[in-house]
């Protein structure tokens, strides 16, 4: 603006409401002086999106006149409704969030045929879509409820975006979550905070979520730990300005959270060595035996990662004498001292040290208990390292249950193993047929003749 076009109407008309602040510089009159932010008869406008939120400018602060006067010290200008609103977080502009050009369409191509004979019933509410584990219409149900009530309360609408991105993580629609997650902007803005209390106003469910999301979309890892080191202030902050014990357990337990999620992110950068060190600090500030047994199988399995096998073997004797200690302390139902988890421990211990012979024995011991499936896994992984893969595969002939698939792929396994193939082969065909005549009364409904093609014969 020229300094040359200043108007002495317009200094004098400002000059006589704020004469007894300081100007920082010579008003003028211009397109600026359209809708004066400062005058005395307009009214602060919320910003419509977060980023203008968090850049709202606090002007000279001016005598104060009433108790309303959104200017008046000691409240910094945020998001202030007008004299006539009721103080109500619902005050709050989040029609930003609400638009369609926030979400990405999802089509019913991205689920894999098998999968799509078995949909949710048409009208099925978004709780039961939930529970039943269809998160695929049940993240399309959010988002058209999102975009289409525009009625919906502030509470609501965290709820049903917190329900969108949860459901494209779930269904390994990560990227597209991110994506969608950029809409709510910097979560630790102003914007979000309550004019009533100072809190967040945003659910911690989805704060917590939306860290890792956007995280992920800016593919800066460090944004990530320096977001949940906000957060993490955030609750200590929480646990020392209340005096309810209840709220203070529940704080502990998020900041518990975020100290192991801060571990994982370490992890996920890649500095596997600042993980565990991490790690290995909340352990030292966990008094309870059971989460130090859960913390040091961590460790442990970190230190497997990272190839340090003496002190991963350190860490999995720590762990077993914590687990003993925490039940010589329990008078009554006493659990076994010898853990599963720490079993699953020195079973892939001795698989990286590559004795696969006794991790096969490890792996044996673990069938049919809690660890079952993860121990059939990586048994056969074992198995595939001696060379007795065909093994598994061979138990399920035994117990007459070939079918074409199973023959298939056990002669398949010959063919590979062994340079006499055409014999194995031969010999499993004659105990396929012996199953079959020796449960002959139960063998209703299968087939009684095979032919060389079913044993790539």
């Amino acid at each position: 603006m020229d300094p040359s076009e200043h108007s002495p109407d317009g200094c004098s008309s400002i000059e006589s409401n704020f004469r007894a602040a300081p100007l920082t510089r010579r008003t003028t009159k211009g397109p600026l002086d359209v809708d004066d932010p400062l005058a005395p008869t307009s009214t602060v406008q919320a910003p419509t999106s977060v980023a203008e939120a968090a850049s709202v400018p606090i002007p000279p602060t001016p005598s104060a006149t009433t108790e309303s006067d959104p200017l008046s010290p000691p409240k910094p200008l945020a998001i202030r409704p007008t004299s006539q609103s009721p103080l109500q977080p619902s005050t709050k502009d989040l029609t930003f969030l609400l638009q369609p050009s926030n979400f990405r369409k999802l089509a019913w191509t991205d689920i894999s045929p098998p999968f799509r004979s078995t949909p949710a019933a048409p009208g099925t509410p978004l709780p039961e879509l939930l529970r039943q584990g269809h998160y695929y219409p049940a993240a399309l149900l959010a988002v058209s409820s999102l975009v289409a009530d525009s009625d919906l309360s502030q509470k609501e609408i965290f709820e049903l975006l917190y329900t969108r991105l949860a459901c494209l993580t779930l269904i390994n629609h990560t990227p597209l979550a991110a994506k969608e997650c950029l809409a709510l902007g910097d979560i630790h803005s102003p914007f979000y905070l309550s004019e009533d209390t100072g809190e967040c106003i945003l659910p911690w469910e989805l704060r917590v979520l939306a860290v890792r999301l956007q995280t992920l979309a800016a593919g800066d890892a460090r944004r990530g730990l320096q977001g949940h080191y906000d957060l993490a202030a955030y609750a200590r902050r929480r646990i020392r300005g209340t005096s309810d014990s209840d709220v203070k357990i529940m704080w502990k337990g998020r900041l518990r959270d975020l100290g192991l999620r801060i571990g994982n992110a370490l992890i996920e950068m890649g500095d596997l060595e600042a993980g565990r060190r991490h790690f290995e600090t909340l352990i030292e500030a966990v008094t309870n035996a059971e989460e130090k047994t859960v913390l040091s199988s961590w460790v442990a399995m970190l230190c497997l990662r990272m190839g340090d096998l003496k002190e991963a073997r350190v860490w999995i004797s720590t762990g077993d004498n914590d687990q003993e200690a925490d039940e010589a302390s329990v008078s009554e139902s006493p659990r076994s001292a010898k853990s599963p988890k720490s079993d699953v421990l020195k079973a892939l211990l001795n698989m990286a040290e590559g004795d696969y012979d006794s991790a096969v024995t490890e792996w044996r011991s673990l069938l049919n208990g809690p660890h079952d499936v993860l121990a059939k896994q990586n048994l056969a992984v074992c198995l595939l390292y001696t060379g007795h893969l065909s093994e598994l595969l061979e138990e399920l002939v035994t117990e007459n249950h070939a079918f074409y698939a199973l023959t298939f792929n056990l002669a398949t396994v010959y063919e590979l193993s062994t340079e006499k193939a055409r014999d194995r082969k031969m010999q499993l065909a004659e105990r396929v047929a012996e199953g079959l005549r020796r449960n002959d009364a139960k063998a209703v409904g299968r087939r009684m003749e095979w032919s060389n093609a079913d044993f790539k014969l």
